[in-house]
């Protein structure tokens, strides 16, 4: 179906609904009026509805489709007013003319000679017209809302996955920078080692180019990128087992958003003390049934200076974002300095 064929059949579809509604509100009003009344079903009723309903529609339209989008809703309230009295008084009189010189000759001959154009009950009227124009208006605005909460929720889905994208494009390059730091740090000395490390960069980097980019990830996938980068890291080191790394509970069939758990141990090498006893990085994962605990412990001086390649931090604080947008209500994350440890705790509950 082309886009012409469609926007014929939705304007058709809201013509009929609206001659729907109309028919129904003479239909509803006429079999009022007859129930209530002696005289029973009045045809003469029905004929002056048919009349008269064409200033309920107009002023159900004029107030609808013009005052509310033109002053209502860009909140020129005294305006809105102003237009609203005037175009009450115009359907008042309006409906009175048709009434007296229209409705009542043609079925109401006999009452012609008695009626008053001036003998007015304006409160009844008003009452009368503008129940029907209420009516209108509140459908209106009930299905204007319903659709503003559906654009409202399509934009944020797209505001947070264009934010995400954004926050994750971020995330990457800052750890390839670092990376490539301590790559570099290792060609001078020890060459070998430089080239392991750069087939683990290779093999991390697949991970980000091509797992990273989708939604969620397989915990265990996650777990050997962590492993990977540790790997990388510790070839820097002269402690074979400055780093622990332990896993605790079953983490098989559960997923993850990926990259969450890697900028809380990349600061962890960053930042922590390395002329400490073994462990001097502690790091623990533990998956329950409900959650999983990622807890990261390491040793830091307050009074040294660890920004070494001069870029901001970035890495914490978009995973703080990425947490708030991914886990909303559903994550506690703990950054703790004690004494002379670091501790950073994160709880991901999956119900």
């Amino acid at each position: 179906m082309d886009f012409k064929t469609y926007n014929f059949n939705f304007k058709g579809s809201r013509v009929i609904s609206h001659i729907l509604f109309w028919f129904l509100y003479i239909v509803f009003f006429f079999f009022q009026f007859s129930l209530f009344s002696k005289s029973g079903f009045n045809w003469g009723v029905l004929g002056s509805l048919v009349i008269t309903v064409w200033v309920d529609i107009a002023a159900a339209y004029f107030t609808v489709y013009y005052l509310l989008p033109k002053y209502l809703f860009r909140k020129k309230y005294i305006l809105f007013a102003f237009y609203l009295l005037l175009s009450a008084i115009a359907a008042i009189l309006i409906q009175r003319f048709l009434m007296i010189y229209i409705s009542y000759p043609v079925f109401y001959s006999d009452y012609t000679k008695e009626m008053i154009f001036w003998d007015i009950n304006p409160f009844y009227t008003l009452v009368n017209i503008y129940t029907v124009v209420g009516i209108f208006a509140a459908i209106k605005l009930t299905k204007f809302w319903f659709q503003n909460q559906q654009v409202k929720k399509e934009l944020e889905s797209k505001n947070k996955t264009s934010e995400l994208a954004l926050l994750r494009s971020q995330l990457n390059p800052h750890f390839l920078f670092n990376t490539l730091n301590n790559i570099d740090s290792l060609i001078m000395t020890n060459q070998e080692k430089a080239s392991d490390a750069i087939i683990k960069l290779s093999d991390i980097m697949r991970f980000m180019l091509y797992d990273a980019s989708t939604d969620t990830v397989p915990l265990t996938k996650e777990i050997n990128y962590l492993k990977s980068y540790i790997s990388l890291q510790k070839m820097r080191l002269k402690e074979p087992n400055f780093v622990s790394f332990r896993l605790e509970g079953n983490y098989e069939g559960k997923t993850i958003a990926p990259m969450l758990f890697i900028p809380f141990v990349e600061n962890a090498f960053k930042h922590g003390q390395k002329n400490v006893k073994a462990p001097g990085i502690k790091i623990i994962l533990t998956c329950q049934t409900k959650s999983v605990n990622f807890e990261v412990i390491n040793n830091f001086d307050e009074t040294k200076s660890y920004n070494k390649d001069n870029t901001p931090g970035i890495g914490l604080a978009n995973t703080r974002r990425r947490l708030e947008l991914l886990y909303p209500g559903r994550h506690e994350l703990e950054i703790i300095k004690d004494d002379n440890y670091f501790i950073t705790r994160l709880k991901i509950n999956y119900f």
